[in-house]
């Protein structure tokens, strides 16, 4: 996967990544943790990729390595996301 690839999952994961700052924040009166944020982002990622009986297909090997791709790439854009977010609200303190 190239780097625009990783920059359109980034910035179409944006919103959902801030969103879920904002909201958890205005509930919990703080940030969610690391493992807070993994498990409400999970399924916003699930629905992303989509389904893997879906991907599997058209070719069981190549669909499999193509989503594991995929899924690394979201993952990590989500992560450098996470990251921006804790940095942005650590220097609002």
């Amino acid at each position: 996967m190239d780097n625009s690839e990783f920059k359109k999952i980034k910035q179409e994961m944006s919103g959902k990544v801030n969103a879920i700052f904002d909201d958890f924040e205005e509930s919990n009166n703080r940030l969610p943790t690391m493992e807070e944020f993994r498990v409400i982002i999970a399924d916003t990622a699930d629905n992303y990729l989509g389904p893997m009986e879906q991907n599997i297909i058209d070719g069981i090997n190549t669909n499999l390595e193509r989503q594991r791709i995929r899924e690394k790439s979201l993952w990590d854009a989500i992560t450098e996301l996470e990251a921006e977010v804790r940095l942005r609200h650590d220097s609002d303190c």
